[in-house]
């Protein structure tokens, strides 16, 4: 418990739960991009305010050009100033940053300072802070959430539609230039959007979990 409490007071409000989706191309699609490169395409942001007042904000690029530059333009409007930015296995969501940065020169500096207030989420779990014998060793938001709230539809990535885990965001993506049928293309982006928004609604939830202290017994 002290432990878990140590984490938890490392955390500043207003919150950001943070997670990225990102897809890769063989043969580059756009300048300045490389074989098989993650490229950042979509977002999902939920933003924890001191008050308990939870608001969600989110992108998902054109699948007809380069998403990076209006990503990382959005992310920069939409990040609080202030406040921890809290993501499951930090070093993702950091690197892709990075690269941004990178990529994007004019914006290097805002971009860079999001990734001093990382805090990652995955750390209690992967040190045992808190332990439950169904993790089975494994400290992955797919083996944590459902073990800490079984039976819960909102949080079952199993309810979902055609977009479950990572990888079907990722190559669903990477083809979705080549679909013509408008409808069928709705639903699909409907999918992505409801994915990432769980991987972050997630991150709340487990957050809340660790803070409760009737959990922690």
């Amino acid at each position: 418990k002290e432990k878990i409490k140590e984490f938890l007071d490392t955390i500043e409000y207003p919150i950001n739960f943070f997670d990225f989706e990102t897809f890769q191309n063989a043969i580059p699609r756009f300048d300045n991009q490389q074989p098989y490169a993650q490229m950042p395409f979509q977002y999902s942001l939920h933003i924890l305010h001191e008050d308990g007042a939870l608001e969600h904000k989110e992108f998902l690029g054109d699948e007809n050009s380069d998403p990076r530059r209006a990503l990382s333009l959005q992310m920069l409007q939409e990040i609080t100033l202030t406040g921890s930015i809290i993501a499951y296995n930090k070093s993702f969501e950091q690197t892709q940053i990075k690269n941004l940065a990178l990529l994007h020169e004019d914006m290097s500096d805002e971009l860079l300072a999001l990734n001093d207030r990382f805090i990652d989420l995955a750390y209690p779990f992967q040190y045992k802070h808190y332990y439950h014998p169904k993790f089975n060793g494994k400290y992955s938001i797919k083996v944590v959430l459902p073990t800490l709230f079984p039976n819960d539809d909102e949080l079952d990535y199993k309810k979902l539609g055609s977009i479950q885990n990572g990888g079907d965001a990722m190559d669903t993506f990477a083809n979705l230039h080549l679909l013509k049928d408008k409808t069928q293309l709705a639903g699909i982006k409907k999918d992505l959007l409801a994915y990432c928004r769980l991987d972050t609604l997630a991150m709340v939830r487990i957050l809340e979990k660790l803070s409760d202290p009737c959990s922690k017994r």
